[in-house]
């Protein structure tokens, strides 16, 4: 049973019932299908409910919000697109049109209290095992990784706001991993009810300065951060003023508390073992995942050959004769060429970067340059080590025969990598 906490025994009035019915429901239209669309074969039966919300999210946004070219776009890494906008706007409709009907229909046949409570164990879970993933991906480089060559050869003022925080983020991999330990930290107290305070206080902490970077670097995912610090928020709040009586007027202080209490001791051992379970595989398969991105393209993959900035030095295209001619044409000419591993950049002259899929062949000596953009473009070049900074590449790339020389830079010669760490500075290195 639930234990009920002494402020709830207190008869609910017909408004808090409604607005926390309101609250309930929109808490529940937007936390679900999670964490069931992450289980393989349940995803494919809670994918019904995704159509069905977005078939309704159209209509609310065609018919009432009068946006005529509303449409759900693929899938682009954003969590602030226009539909993601209008789906605040039909969960709210949805979960005032639900209150309506469970208030009137129900009456006095519900428990708020229990209902309230199992609302409140799921948003628990939610915000947690959200930040157990977003943390263990930081603790293992999946969600910021080290500079790439791209980013350490462009201009400073092109880079984006977004682009700066992920470069201030990936820098430094201890940083990285102490917010994720932060994180994650937050998200396992949650899942505990004896630590669920102390998760909530230390969620919102942590969601609150993520919120407030997602905003000022415009981060495209401010709606699922802010909803993450919220719900963080209302699972704390029972708790603020004995928090504030505690903290702030020094007072003595017992926290609310309401627990599930089994009178079966089996039916105990079973819900603990459900969580272990849960807990878990669910970290498990996180783990798993980090581990296997850090050996196959994170810190501890095999060096990638070729990796490096390429600076042009000379760039021909062959003629009729075989004789070589200086390219000059800027949307042709190469001024730049990044290899980082499996995919690469090239940088014209007219300030273009084209990206391509790579595949090195150490052995015949060549690279294959497939275009993201285009597939069908494949081109193939062979490649020449004159020097350990000296690099020439010849072949067909497209539609000319060309050859190209280069200067190469690795990791170690950029400032932002081998500055290093210093105890002792007589003078900022603040350049």
């Amino acid at each position: 049973m639930v234990k009920t906490h002494p402020l709830t025994e207190k008869k609910w009035s017909a408004t808090r019932k409604f607005f926390t019915l309101l609250l309930i429901f929109y808490l529940l239209f937007y936390m679900f299908p999670f964490p069931l669309d992450q289980i393989p074969g349940v995803s494919i039966l809670t994918g019904f409910y995704g159509t069905a919300i977005d078939f309704i999210n159209l209509w609310v946004g065609k018919n009432i919000l009068q946006l005529d070219t509303l449409q759900k776009i693929q899938n682009t890494g954003s969590g602030d697109t226009t539909f993601d906008y209008v789906k605040l706007v039909t969960f709210i409709l949805l979960a005032i049109l639900t209150s309506v009907i469970v208030f009137f229909a129900t009456r006095k046949r519900i428990n708020y209290d229990r209902l309230y409570y199992w609302t409140i164990v799921y948003a628990r879970y939610y915000v947690g095992l959200y930040l157990i993933v977003y943390g263990l991906l930081k603790l293992f480089e999946g969600q910021f990784s080290f500079h790439d060559f791209g980013r350490l050869e462009e201009n400073f003022g092109d880079a984006t706001p977004m682009g700066l925080l992920w470069t201030f983020m990936g820098h430094s991999k201890i940083y990285g991993g102490f917010t994720g330990i932060m994180e994650a930290g937050a998200g396992f107290l949650l899942l505990f009810h004896n630590t669920k305070t102390l998760g909530a206080l230390l969620s919102v902490a942590v969601m609150s300065n993520v919120v407030l970077m997602n905003f000022c670097f415009d981060v495209p995912v401010k709606l699922f951060s802010s909803h993450l610090l919220i719900i963080s928020i209302i699972i704390l709040a029972p708790n603020v003023r004995k928090l504030y009586n505690f903290f702030v007027l020094n007072k003595t202080e017992t926290l609310n508390h309401c627990k599930l209490v089994f009178e079966n001791k089996w039916k105990a051992r079973t819900r603990a073992i459900g969580k272990g379970i849960l807990i878990l595989g669910f970290s498990g398969f996180i783990v798993a995942q980090g581990i296997e991105g850090m050996y196959s393209y994170g810190s501890l993959a095999p060096e990638a050959p070729l990796k490096g900035s390429y600076k042009t030095l000379a760039f021909y295209e062959k003629t009729a004769n075989d004789s070589l001619k200086e390219i000059q044409d800027k949307n042709s000419r190469w001024k730049n060429l990044h290899i980082s591993g499996t995919y690469g950049s090239i940088l014209t002259e007219a300030d273009s970067t084209i990206y391509y899929a790579l595949k090195i062949d150490t052995i015949k000596k060549t690279v294959q340059f497939k275009s993201y953009k285009d597939t069908t473009k494949v081109s193939v070049l062979h490649y020449e080590e004159k020097a350990p900074k000296a690099f020439v590449l010849k072949g067909k790339f497209e539609e000319k025969d060309i050859q190209a020389e280069f200067s190469k830079k690795s990791l170690e010669d950029y400032r932002l990598v081998n500055t290093g760490f210093h105890w002792i500075n007589e003078y900022p290195n603040n350049r």
